[in-house]
């Protein structure tokens, strides 16, 4: 018997005035919107697993990050135990992918394992220089969030089961090694791919030609990420759209 989950979208702080062009490749420049900071809690019976964990603090920020505007009920753990869950309860918390915006706040989970694609961690101790800042790459006194949890770590290889009914998906193009989550709900398979789909408008309409990411490593990579995504899912939830956001839980 195929079991089934639920996705509730936690809002773990929002930017108020992020370049739309970094989410929409060739377009929008110099528009601006508010966009949300996503993490996901899915459950299943008594079961709960958090895909990302949010942005670092505004006040801890560094000047090369986006400005971050976020509330005390926006603090991961506050957010979770808003909807009855416990942060030192779960056991497992999946890393779409180690920047910045979606990897700190580690210490919140003390008995948590770490899921992250080795392709990501190869990325993330050697990035590629425009993405140097994001990853918190040689930035003097600064140490990527992920360091401090090292010895929790599950590193996977590509597709995987993560548990029945969740599987990990390699999505590369926005980094290399970025993991999206396709889950098993009553309503069909939903897929949570991070920032291979920032917004809706990457997912395109009839007759358009949807924008990759505007951050990227591998343009052709995003572009078989997202032909990838539209065969296995029979919906994609964006990760910065604030539409997402409408809908308490899905399906």
């Amino acid at each position: 018997m195929t079991r089934h989950w639920t996705i509730q979208p936690l809002c773990f702080g929002w930017y108020p005035y992020f370049e739309k062009s970094f989410f929409t490749y060739g377009r929008h420049q110099g528009v601006k919107m508010a966009s949300p900071c996503l993490g996901w809690l899915l459950q299943s019976d008594d079961e709960a697993i958090l895909v990302d964990t949010g942005p670092v603090a505004p006040e801890r920020a560094h000047p090369s990050h986006s400005k971050l505007s976020r509330s005390p009920d926006q603090v991961p753990d506050a957010a979770l135990r808003a909807v009855g869950v416990e942060p030192d309860s779960l056991k497992l918390v999946v890393l779409s992918h180690l920047h910045y915006d979606h990897c700190y706040n580690l210490e919140l989970f003390p008995r948590a394992r770490f899921v992250v694609q080795a392709e990501e961690l190869k990325a993330a101790v050697d990035p590629v220089r425009a993405q140097r800042s994001t990853y918190e790459f040689g930035i003097p006194g600064l140490k990527p969030p992920w360091l401090s949890v090292f010895d929790r770590l599950n590193v996977v290889h590509g597709d995987t089961d993560l548990v029945p009914g969740l599987r990990l998906v390699l999505l590369p193009g926005h980094t290399p090694g970025l993991q999206g989550v396709l889950v098993e709900t009553r309503a069909g398979r939903y897929l949570l791919p991070s920032d291979a789909v920032p917004l809706y408008e990457n997912l395109g309409s009839v007759g358009d030609d949807p924008p990759i990411p505007g951050i990227h490593t591998d343009v052709v990579a995003c572009e078989r990420s997202l032909e990838k995504m539209c065969g296995i899912a029979d919906v994609i939830l964006p990760s910065h759209d604030p539409e997402v956001m409408k809908k308490p839980v899905y399906p």
